[in-house]
């Protein structure tokens, strides 16, 4: 579990940073991996 939080951490920093840049689908890419990460963690509580 300690292990899938840092994940989340790092894509939504990746996600903040790349934000700033203005790189949208970067953006898009990694939030599709966010929320597969998400609902994997949801499923697995």
């Amino acid at each position: 579990m300690n292990k899938t939080m840092n994940e989340i951490f790092m894509l939504q920093y990746r996600i903040k940073r790349y934000q700033a840049m203005g790189n949208g689908p970067m953006c898009q890419a990694l939030n599709g991996k966010l929320l597969k990460l998400l609902a994997k963690q949801n499923v697995t509580m």
